[in-house]
């Protein structure tokens, strides 16, 4: 589309206001060129806002490639083994619950974010959560294959606090 709009101004006379016949017409396609340079612009302008942005993969069960699911299960380990290693207190008590946590990793392997999705309804341990998930990081630079396809990836995972004091994660 953007050739097309480039080569439909290219070929267009130019307005040349010493000529004074079919002086309308011509201040209709001055005006026609004009409008099309800003469209192309417009689009020009969208085009490398979207190119800039980084290109972000979101993991779910669907997700069955095996460069991700190799990643997810090193990243799902060391989510676990930390939060096993600190499980969440509060108080001197031990807390439980289950929660989704969207956890955002850049290609660098530092997590870039963590948002509760769905809470376990103690604000405490939700915030906990997030803090285990950050301090499991980094999880290692992305390998070639994944890095040609994602900039970022976003999993989406449940994480249980079991009774038996384990952290257990799973993709959602």
């Amino acid at each position: 589309m953007l050739t097309q709009l480039r080569k439909q101004i290219s070929t267009m006379p130019q307005f040349d206001p010493r000529e004074q016949s079919a002086q309308q017409d011509r201040e209709q396609q001055e005006q026609k060129r004009k409008q099309l340079i800003k469209l192309l612009a417009e689009i020009e302008k969208g085009t490398n806002e979207e190119t800039a942005r980084p290109k972000e993969r979101y993991m779910t069960p669907a997700t069955r490639e095996e460069v991700y699911a190799v990643y997810y299960d090193g990243l799902r380990r060391k989510v676990e083994d930390k939060g096993t290693e600190n499980f969440p207190e509060y108080k001197g008590q031990k807390l439980y619950g289950e929660l989704v946590m969207v956890l955002t990793v850049n290609h660098d392997g530092r997590v870039l974010e963590t948002e509760i999705v769905q809470g376990s309804g103690n604000r405490q341990l939700d915030t906990r959560a997030q803090a285990i998930a950050r301090a499991a990081g980094p999880f290692g630079h992305f390998g070639p294959a994944m890095r040609a396809k994602a900039d970022q990836i976003a999993v989406v995972s449940r994480f249980n606090f079991t009774r038996e004091q384990t952290l257990e994660t799973n993709v959602r």
